[in-house]
């Protein structure tokens, strides 16, 4: 059981210690104070006759931590637990306190927590320590102890200075000489404490985002497109003859939510934004839908056109065209002519939204061959205008 708990431990450091090596420039606050308080349970060693509740109070901890990278990171902490009997148990009182050293694992950056949350995180940690036990009812309070310890803390963030925190922590003791209730160990001389505590992370520093919430570049794009991905799925599934009013405007409000997170970004690195939102238009994440034999743009893709003339609007540079598809139904020469008259609408839309029309060309491309031809919902996908920046 010792070599296990170790084992643990120095895996947490090694890891804290290896990936910390890939930080680079500092662009985040590194320190934290974390505090808890909550329930605690010792198990497996006590005298006859003696046994804790399944829960009791107390337990508390309070540390400093240094992240050395968005991943990983370092915690000194000091923990206290207060030890009390059963309702069926002899009376008895035993404090136990330590010191421990931990290794931090960023769980919420490692499984990319950011394609689906801003607001939840999760925080591994694992060590070892030193640590004794006072106990009351024999009047010992020397108890030295080694102690190596592991759990998970969920993050809730509640501002960029304050996260709430949920901690589950097993601690396993070596060389516990006495059991908890002050009387007789058992005979492996280890015991173990399970906590379960609520506390809060107060964040230090002059930077405006701490290491637990900060998201490179890439990890800000990649967290897009995940919600690009989802959003033009739902988008897809919508055809008016099914979709409700609340569907519409839902979807609409949602991708408007889309193209300002994709604004932003403009502000923190421009080269990136404009090579991000270029792949992000012509990989085809940006459509506009038609119904069957129609080229009157369908009401929840006006929030597309509204995303390019946004874009449009700020990069006066860029010149864009946009190409018409029709379904497999119909001839070619019929389709052929119902793709221009959809590419020609969009142009005609963003022209009276203000756009340069000699900034803008409309090609129709005529059947889109790549979906079912048999599948009603498939060929919805087909009737369409994309857009192509130059």
């Amino acid at each position: 059981m010792k070599k296990k708990f170790l084992l643990i431990a120095l895996i947490g450091f090694a890891c804290s210690w290896a990936y910390g090596q890939d930080a680079e420039t500092a662009k985040f606050n590194k320190w934290s104070i974390d505090a808890g308080v909550g329930l605690t349970k010792p198990w497996q060693n006590f005298s006859a006759g003696y046994s804790a509740p399944t829960v009791g109070f107390l337990s508390t901890d309070l540390g400093v931590r240094y992240m050395m990278s968005e991943t990983v990171g370092m915690k000194l902490g000091f923990g206290y637990n207060k030890f009390q009997e059963a309702d069926d148990s002899m009376p008895f009182e035993t404090g136990f306190y330590r010191f421990n050293l931990e290794g931090v694992l960023n769980l919420g950056r490692v499984m990319n927590f950011e394609t689906w949350t801003n607001t939840f995180g999760l925080l591994a940690h694992a060590g070892a320590g030193i640590g004794w036990f006072d106990y009351k009812r024999t009047g010992w309070s020397d108890d030295y102890v080694g102690n190596v310890l592991g759990g998970l803390t969920l993050q809730v963030k509640l501002s960029d200075r304050v996260a709430l925190n949920l901690d589950g922590t097993t601690i396993g003791t070596i060389r516990q000489q006495g059991g908890f209730d002050g009387g007789v160990g058992n005979r492996h001389s280890t015991g173990m404490v399970l906590n379960g505590t609520v506390g809060l992370s107060i964040y230090l520093g002059k930077n405006k985002t701490h290491a637990d919430w900060y998201l490179r570049d890439v990890q800000k794009f990649n967290a897009l497109d995940s919600k690009i991905a989802g959003l033009e799925s739902r988008v897809k599934d919508l055809e008016d003859s099914a979709a409700t009013k609340a569907d519409v405007e839902k979807t609409q409000g949602d991708v408007e939510t889309l193209a300002k997170e994709v604004d932003a970004l403009k502000n923190v690195e421009p080269a990136s934004y404009d090579d991000f939102v270029k792949q992000l238009v012509n990989d085809g994440y940006i459509n506009v839908y038609f119904d069957f034999n129609s080229s009157k743009v369908q009401g929840a893709s006006t929030s597309a056109i509204n995303f390019m003339k946004a874009y449009l609007a700020k990069n006066a540079g860029a010149k864009v065209e946009v190409q018409g598809y029709a379904d497999e139904l119909g001839t070619d020469k019929y389709n052929d002519k119902l793709s221009q008259k959809r590419a020609d609408a969009v142009v005609k839309l963003l022209t009276e939204a203000g756009i340069d029309g000699s900034r803008l060309s409309a090609v129709g491309k005529g059947k889109d061959t790549t979906v079912d031809k048999s599948s009603a919902q498939a060929r919805q996908l087909a009737r369409r205008a994309t857009f192509v920046v130059k």
